[in-house]
């Protein structure tokens, strides 16, 4: 269901179609895309653009790339971009597994925020959440060594699955909050409407941050070692 606020987002303008990436399935040239040569953050689930649209502006020397499946909240993210004047962001409308999978090259990302992805809380439907085995081995692959991962959740379990699949690829992430692991209501300088929304709920909100070292992602493309969630 399409709420009202949302219908303003059904037709795409040209100034925020110039923020929108391409469709497609190969490889995406990151030069090409952006016109320069500079250090990439990755979004994935930029939902309304709250985020990506203040992190581009605070960093103009870098670009950034988002993935959202729903087309409305694209042109949203675009919109918020403009509005903030970054236009160093490129937002695809993506289902995240195949865009990361298929769309960007090994260690070509140096920073990747995971923020409050869907977190399927019943049992019975924790098998489609977006952060498994198959979808971090694929973060693995894409982060360039000193790339910072960052996580959040209000289901501390769900951070604490990503957490244990981590140590499926031994010495490729560097946990940045030991001893614990994880940090609980860490500040964060722009929080996103889902952020807000749980605050007010009174939810706690499990925070993880790692950060890549040079050594290979210890899997290839589609290695059947990551098909559990």
């Amino acid at each position: 269901m399409t709420t009202p606020g949302m219908r303003r987002y059904r037709n795409r303008t040209t100034d925020q179609a110039t923020l929108v990436g391409p469709p497609g399935g190969g490889r995406l040239e990151l030069r090409t895309l952006f016109g320069r040569s500079a250090p990439v953050r990755l979004e994935i689930g930029c939902g309304h653009g709250e985020f990506i649209s203040q992190l581009a502006a605070a960093h103009p020397a870098e670009d950034h790339l988002g993935v959202e499946y729903d087309p409305l909240r694209v042109t949203k993210c675009a919109h918020k971009c403009l509005g903030a004047g970054a236009q160093n962001v490129r937002i695809f409308a993506a289902e995240a597994l195949a865009f990361v999978r298929h769309r960007l090259a090994d260690s070509s990302v140096s920073r990747i925020y995971v923020l409050f992805p869907d977190p399927w809380p019943k049992l019975a439907h924790r098998r489609r959440r977006l952060v498994n085995r198959a979808f971090l081995g694929e973060l693995t692959r894409i982060a360039a060594p000193g790339c910072i991962l960052s996580f959040a959740s209000d289901t501390h379990g769900y951070a604490m699955q990503v957490l244990s699949n981590l140590t499926l690829f031994p010495g490729c992430w560097q946990n940045l909050l030991l001893p614990a692991g994880y940090q609980v209501d860490r500040p964060v300088r722009w929080p996103t409407v889902f952020e807000r929304h749980k605050r007010e709920e009174g939810c706690s909100i499990m925070h993880l941050r790692c950060e890549r070292t040079a050594l290979p992602a210890p899997f290839t493309l589609g290695s059947p070692e990551l098909s559990e969630t």
